[in-house]
C-alpha cells in the first residue's frame, strides 16, 4: 500500500464516511473514493462494506488497523521533524528541564546567560526525562537538563553538577534533630515520611535508602517534588526531595541533608547530530553555576 492509501484508510476508520475522510484530509470526495478503490485493488480484497451512508471496516481492515495506526503516527512524526528542521535556524534556543530544575535553578541561569547574550531568545519546557529525550530526538528542543539520565546512542550527556536528597519538614517535626546540620537515614526510620515514588533517579535512590535503613511506608506517596514540599508545609510528614526543590519552593521548612549522603548528578543532554551553539554552552555553564549555589547547603526557616 502506498502512503496515500494508508492516510485514506486511517481517515475513513476515524470518520466512517467518504465525506468525513475528505474533510479530514482536505481533499475532494472523488479523490478519497479513487484512492480507496486503488488501495483495494492493490491489496486484493475489500476494505469496507457500505451500510447506509457509512463505511464499515471488514475483518481484514480490522486486522490492518493497528499497523495502519502505527504507520500514520510514523508519517506524522516525519512531517513534524521536517517542520522542526526547517524552522530550526529561526527559532529561539529551546530548553527542557525536569520540573524541579525548571522552577528553581533554570530561571536564574537564564538571567545570567542573557547578560552574556542580551538578544538571546528562549523557549522553556518541562517534562519527564524520557519525554525530554524523545523531544531531543524529534528536534523539538535543543537541550535538556535532567537528573542522571540514561544513556542513548544518539544523545550526548554532559555532567554539569550535583544535587542531593534532603529531608524537609516543619522544625517541630524534627524534634531533637532540628538543631543538627544533617540527619541520619536511621533517624528518618522513626518518622512519618512523604514517600517519593516513581522510576526516576530520585525515586530509585529513595527506594534504595528505604530498603537499606528500614524506612516505614508513608501514608502519602508523591511523584512531584513540589507536592512533597507543599505537604511538608502542611505538616503531613517529612519530605525527601532534591536540594534545589527544598531551597526554592519553601521558606517555612527546616532542611537537613541526609547521612550518608544521597548525591546524584545533573546532566545536560544534546542531540549528537546537531550543533551545540555558544548560547547553549553558556546556558549550560550558568545552570552549573546555579547548581553550585545549592549544593551542600542547609537552610533555616525564615523569620
Amino acid at each position: 500500500m502506498r502512503t496515500r492509501h494508508i492516510e485514506v484508510l486511517q481517515a475513513i476508520l476515524r470518520t466512517g464516511t467518504i465525506s468525513g475522510a475528505a474533510r479530514l484530509l482536505h481533499v475532494s470526495q472523488p479523490a478519497v473514493t479513487k484512492a480507496l478503490q486503488h488501495a483495494e485493488a492493490t491489496v486484493g480484497f475489500a476494505l469496507f462494506n457500505r451500510e447506509g451512508k457509512r463505511l464499515v471496516a471488514t475483518k481484514e481492515t480490522h486486522a490492518l488497523a493497528p499497523v495502519v495506526e502505527q504507520a500514520t503516527g510514523g508519517l506524522d512524526a516525519v512531517r513534524e521533524l521536517a517542520r522542526n528542521l526547517k524552522a530550526g535556524a529561526d527559532k529561539a534556543v529551546r530548553v527542557a528541564a525536569v520540573a524541579s530544575l525548571a522552577n528553581s535553578v533554570l530561571p536564574s541561569a537564564l538571567l545570567a546567560a542573557r547578560k552574556l547574550f542580551p538578544k538571546m531568545r528562549s523557549e522553556l519546557n518541562t517534562g519527564h526525562t524520557e519525554d525530554m529525550m524523545q523531544k531531543l530526538l524529534m528536534h523539538e528542543v535543543d537541550m535538556a537538563i535532567a537528573f542522571d539520565p540514561p544513556l542513548h546512542p544518539s544523545l550526548d550527556s554532559v555532567e554539569i553538577g550535583h544535587l542531593q536528597l534532603v529531608a524537609a519538614c516543619l522544625p517541630s517535626r524534627f524534634g531533637k534533630y532540628a538543631r543538627n546540620k544533617s540527619i541520619s537515614a536511621e533517624a528518618l526510620a522513626t518518622m512519618e515520611l512523604i514517600e517519593l515514588s516513581g522510576k526516576d533517579p530520585l525515586g530509585r535512590i529513595y527506594s534504595r535508602y528505604a530498603n537499606r535503613f528500614g524506612w516505614q511506608q508513608g501514608k502519602t506517596a508523591v511523584r512531584t517534588y513540589q507536592m512533597a514540599v507543599r505537604l511538608a508545609e502542611l505538616d503531613q510528614g517529612v519530605a525527601i526531595v532534591d536540594s534545589a526543590s527544598a531551597n526554592f519552593f519553601s521558606d517555612k521548612l527546616k532542611v537537613l541533608p541526609l547521612e550518608p549522603r544521597a548525591e546524584f548528578p545533573v546532566c545536560a543532554m544534546y542531540l549528537k547530530a546537531a550543533a551545540v551553539t555558544d548560547i547553549m554552552r553558556a546556558l549550560t555553564t550558568c545552570v552549573g553555576d546555579e547548581l553550585k549555589k545549592v549544593q551542600d547547603a542547609t537552610w533555616q526557616p525564615r523569620a
